[in-house]
């Protein structure tokens, strides 16, 4: 597989804290936890963050937007990459490496897990070619990953194993999932 954005850009209002920068699971950061383990199976792997925030240092995606929206990123695949790009967000740790893989076999715009209740935008495959429909989307104050991946069409594949899709937004979360 080839290339792999870890986004870590976001606020974490209701950590309070930046989780992307805790500690997690003997790694230094949970960003760096989850960059070991994708960097095993992709050729290039990078993280989108606002700034150069990370100790030891990761590649870095620069998000130039002072707004904190996925859709900005999205917004510029095509600035960085040619060809598909797995997108997941640095909270949800757990996703599975053949849940991945079975997603890297479809050949659509745009390739989403889902565990049957819940389509999970931040983790899939996204074409650089949705990123025109992205910047459009903005202009119109539009910044909702549901209807980009309706305007693009895509294709979601159903995955049993909800754990893999947890995802570390509170403290009382990040103490479940630091095992």
């Amino acid at each position: 597989m080839q290339n792999a954005l870890i986004l870590a850009g976001g606020k974490s209002s209701r950590m309070g804290t930046d989780k992307t920068l805790l500690e997690f699971c003997g790694a230094p950061s949970i960003t760096h936890f989850l960059f070991e383990r994708l960097s095993k199976h992709f050729d290039n792997v990078k993280v989108a963050s606002k700034q150069d925030k990370f100790n030891p240092k990761l590649p870095l995606v620069i998000d130039e937007f002072s707004e904190f929206a996925p859709i900005y990123v999205i917004a510029n695949l095509d600035k960085y990459y040619n060809d598909p790009v797995f997108i997941i967000a640095a909270d949800t740790p757990f996703v599975e490496i053949d849940t991945i893989k079975k997603l890297s076999k479809q050949k659509g715009q745009i390739t989403l897990a889902s565990d049957g209740e819940f389509i999970h935008y931040l983790c899939g495959f996204y074409s650089p070619s949705v990123a025109q429909t992205a910047r459009n989307m903005i202009e119109k104050n539009d910044f909702r990953l549901s209807n980009l991946v309706q305007l693009c069409g895509y294709d979601s594949m159903k995955f049993g194993n909800l754990k893999q899709f947890f995802n570390i937004n509170t403290k009382a979360d990040y103490e479940e999932a630091n095992i």
